[in-house]
């Protein structure tokens, strides 16, 4: 695997804690031993996508550009594709609200996607989680996981759309947990609980909707997302 994911400190659970833990006190030390990041209470929502149907009281189909897709849950999984050239997906019902937070999803497949006009050749499909604040795409953070294996991170900021990897991030992983973390103003792109980048990004909004969706003509599946912010 070529990648530059960190554990240790930052892996799920500390960064988890890290993320929304708003200057919670630590636990004493037992024995002697080093002091445990504290957990603070969360609001968890989740789906495993394990009805025979999309469960509209959480989902809502949703597209920010050109035409709309196919979302279907089939044995126990999202499977997504969208038209051609076209960003279309689905969108949490549920607005949350919090600058610190973890939201997670498993994918299970990314296909290559059909070449559109003047492109020879099947293209890298891009499996995407987007985080949309204020549920909308103007102001967005996306972690991509494309076909090939690379990856591609994305903030955008009063619509102006800047890739933040360094274009060097893949992975061979065949069940990839995709995970995007917030704390104030750093953002952490994550992949199986491990960190791969994190930036700084201002002016980012509290609310947002958490989005699914494949680039284009991609055919994407997912097993389950989840959605963990500081409890109100």
């Amino acid at each position: 695997m070529r990648n530059n994911f960190r554990a240790g400190a930052l892996a799920a659970a500390a960064l988890l804690a890290a993320c929304l833990a708003a200057g919670a006190q630590q636990p004493a030390p037992a024995q002697g031993g080093a002091a445990q990041p504290a957990r603070p209470p969360v609001d968890i929502w989740s789906d495993e996508f394990d009805g025979d149907k999309l469960d509209e009281s959480k989902w809502e189909l949703y597209t920010f550009d050109g035409a709309g897709g196919k979302a279907e849950v089939k044995d126990k999984q999202l499977r997504l594709r969208g038209a051609a050239d076209s960003r279309s997906g689905v969108r949490t019902k549920t607005m949350f609200s919090g600058d610190r937070f973890f939201v997670e999803a498993a994918l299970t497949k990314v296909g290559e996607r059909p070449p559109l006009p003047g492109q020879t050749g099947m293209q890298p499909g891009l499996a995407i989680v987007t985080v949309l604040f204020d549920g909308n795409p103007a102001n967005r953070i996306e972690w991509i996981l494309r076909s090939d294996g690379q990856f591609e991170a994305w903030v955008s900021v009063d619509g102006r759309m800047e890739r933040v990897d360094n274009r060097n991030l893949a992975t061979k992983e065949k069940a990839p947990r995709l995970g995007v973390a917030r704390r104030g103003e750093k953002v952490f792109f994550m992949l199986n609980g491990q960190v791969g980048l994190e930036r700084s990004v201002r002016a980012l909004p509290s609310n947002f909707k958490v989005m699914l969706y494949g680039f284009g003509a991609t055919e994407s599946s997912w097993d389950s997302v989840v959605v963990q912010t500081l409890k109100q």
